[in-house]
């Protein structure tokens, strides 16, 4: 099987890039695998441009859309895996290549790596809703991270077009039982309450919102560790912070690989208070290296891994009160070793290239 994939690849460093990195590694061990990275800017931009035209962007855009183009055309490929935007220019920019794969008769898998398709959907005009669904219609398999967002396609596609895939984390970031077993050793004796924040520092991921709640706390009682790239927009307001709670706020910059698991390891509450998101793969590197979790689980399909008192305590994003509450009173000890064998039992690279296999399988039926 000659599969090609197509979505951004890091830097920088997101959800989605890093799963279609996981997905290439993966896919490399037993098939025939080429890529085309989508990322054209390798820094990241404020939430708010995201889908904003850019002439730039457009002028790149087409400057790569004919070596592009040629790759699919002059190759026979079995299937072509695509992980398109979450906007409506950001998943049209993804037309040419299927109307090439189209033509050469690849099967096309598109994998949505969000949770706001349908309201993006329901947004638009009559005119480009068309040209969606005619994309749509025509492609072999739409696969979505949990099967609360199953809805999201729902009369656009036929149910049976449509796929569950949940994320997986790197080997590199899985702690052994020693690691777990230390650290829950380690935290039985510190005074501290240590909470890590591992995702970009944007506004829409709940980051001033946790800012201001580590101003209720004292220094000698809790410890914020900040890790992923800045927001230019919020920038100036992070440092801020930072200059102010030296003691209490920790910037790391972006991390990954054995940085990113030392840092997990030496904190045992993960939180990401964030307003919207797909199925954040940050949250199961968490329960991969015993990590207690504080997050809104109604908040896209995150519900369909984490649950209330199961993995963490469940947070009202935006509100201020809900997180410190939950910050007080979560128990640790009580979340750390199940989220470590859940991580194992379910979101291993292993088994979610299995996953990811099945479907590419599943194409020739």
């Amino acid at each position: 099987m000659k599969i090609l994939i197509i979505g951004p690849f890091p830097n920088p460093i997101t959800g989605q890039s890093i799963a279609n990195e996981t997905v290439l590694e993966g896919l490399k061990q037993t098939y025939e695998v080429d890529y085309i990275d989508t990322n054209f800017y390798k820094e990241l931009t404020d939430k708010t441009k995201q889908g904003d035209f850019d002439f730039n962007k457009i002028k790149i855009t087409f400057k790569n859309c004919f070596s592009d183009c040629k790759k699919i055309l002059k190759n026979k490929y079995d299937i072509v895996y695509m992980t398109p935007g979450r906007t409506y220019l950001g998943f049209m920019r993804f037309t040419h290549y299927m109307i090439c794969s189209f033509l050469k008769k690849s099967k096309v898998i598109l994998h949505i790596h969000n949770g706001c398709f349908r309201r993006m959907y329901n947004s638009q005009n009559i005119l480009k809703r068309k040209s969606l669904d005619i994309l749509l219609k025509k492609v072999n398999r739409v696969v979505v991270l949990g099967e609360s967002l199953r809805n999201m396609f729902e009369g656009i596609i036929s149910e049976d077009k449509i796929y569950v895939c949940e994320n997986g984390v790197q080997d590199d970031i899985v702690a052994t039982e020693d690691e777990i077993n230390e650290k829950m050793e380690r935290y039985k004796n510190d005074t501290k309450k240590r909470v890590i924040y591992l995702s970009n520092l944007m506004q829409e991921k709940g980051i001033l919102d946790l800012l201001k709640v580590s101003e209720k706390f004292k220094d000698d009682e809790i410890e914020f560790n900040l890790a992923g790239a800045i927001e230019p927009s919020i920038k100036q307001e992070i440092e801020d912070y930072l200059k102010k709670y030296p003691k209490k706020i920790k910037y790391h910059g972006i991390v990954k690989g054995e940085k990113k698991k030392q840092l997990l390891l030496k904190n045992y509450i993960f939180i990401l208070p964030s307003y919207d998101e797909g199925q954040p793969i940050s949250v199961l590197e968490a329960y991969a290296t015993g990590c207690a979790v504080i997050t809104d689980e109604f908040i896209g399909g995150i519900k369909d891994i984490f649950k209330n008192n199961l993995n963490g305590i469940r947070v009202e994003s935006k509100n201020i009160n809900s997180i410190k509450i939950a910050l007080e009173n979560i128990d640790v000890i009580n979340f750390l070793l199940k989220n470590y064998i859940i991580s194992n039992q379910k979101y291993k690279k292993s088994i979610f290239i299995k996953r990811i296999e099945n479907i590419l399988k599943s194409t020739d039926s």
